[in-house]
């Protein structure tokens, strides 16, 4: 199969779009998809994208093989046979490295040491208005929650545990200053995190293959969610993407393989586009999928209001 033959079945665009990767009119600056990329330095011509900090062009071989670490050998092969429309598949055969139990960060992040102690989750139960023994469960059973400084700030930090993502929350829940080219902000992200990377997922806890998935938004989402799983029978494994701009990482998506995944929508136009992008790219992997509108505010919000175990059962059930 020739990559000429390729091209002209499929064009760059509809790849990206399958993928979840949302490209900007032709010739516009955007953000690199692959890579952190503080400074827009990529635009699309036709079916091409140019990396103008690195005087890099990616074909749509290139542009797909770069989404699912392959080589262009390997691109080639695995689009072949596509027909226009159809939809990508990210449990064709491809490297071993990019096995979602095999996936590693090159460099991990420079996390501030954390601490964990009943004492510091009944603070931060407290300050999100949320049963204690969710943040519990987030901190001391699943550790994707801990206590540290940041930024010269007493914070919550919520992570991967693996060195991909890590975000920081202030303790008295005022928003980070200023700094340098950083303006004011409720959280902060670690350099070098991957906002593509969803928290929960982890190889270091092994969920049972039939657990359902419950997908929010943002840490106060993943402490709430947190908490209606312990009121929600069968349990569901609590994941959230920090942040509605990113698509979830592809090397990410086996985690939900054959799983009943659910995306619960916030109700503001960022978070419905984000849940449409999320479902575009687990709609091929998850065994079943439905999207759920929020309405008056986010998961922590309703948790907050209802109660985890009302809110399990008006909401999920």
């Amino acid at each position: 199969m020739k990559s000429a033959d390729i091209k002209a079945r499929l064009t760059l665009r509809g790849l990206a779009a399958e993928l979840g990767i949302e490209l900007p009119p032709d010739g516009r600056k955007f953000k690199h998809p692959f890579r952190p990329d503080n400074n827009p330095s990529c635009s699309i011509h036709g079916d091409i994208m140019t990396d103008w900090s690195s005087g890099e062009h990616f074909d749509l071989i290139a542009f797909y093989g770069q989404a699912k670490n392959l080589s262009n050998a390997d691109a080639i092969r695995e689009l072949h046979g596509r027909t226009p429309g159809a939809r990508c598949n990210p449990f064709a055969p491809v490297r071993p490295q990019v096995c979602f139990k095999h996936t590693l960060p090159a460099a991990p992040l420079k996390v501030p040491p954390l601490t964990r102690t009943p004492a510091l989750c009944k603070i931060l139960a407290e300050l999100r208005n949320l049963p204690e023994r969710g943040i519990q469960a987030a901190a001391l059973s699943l550790g994707h929650v801990g206590f540290g400084k940041s930024c010269g700030h007493h914070c919550w930090l919520i992570t991967d545990r693996e060195g991909h993502i890590a975000e920081a929350r202030r303790m008295d829940g005022q928003k980070f200053e200023a700094f340098g080219e950083l303006g004011e902000r409720k959280s902060h992200a670690i350099k070098g995190s991957r906002k593509s990377w969803p928290i929960g997922l982890t190889p270091k806890y092994e969920p049972p293959a039939d657990m359902p998935v419950v997908i929010g938004e943002g840490g106060p989402d993943y402490l709430a969610l947190c908490a209606v799983a312990l009121e929600t029978k069968p349990e569901f494994l609590p994941v959230v993407m920090l942040g509605s701009s990113a698509a979830i990482d592809p090397q990410a998506l086996p985690g939900f393989a054959g799983r009943a995944v659910t995306i619960l929508a916030h109700p503001d136009t960022a978070g419905q586009k984000a849940a449409v992008r999320w479902a575009r790219q687990l709609e091929p992997v998850a065994a079943t999928l439905r999207v759920l509108q929020l309405d008056g505010g986010d998961v922590n919000d309703l948790v907050s209001r209802m109660g985890a175990a009302e809110f399990s059962k008006e909401i999920l059930q």
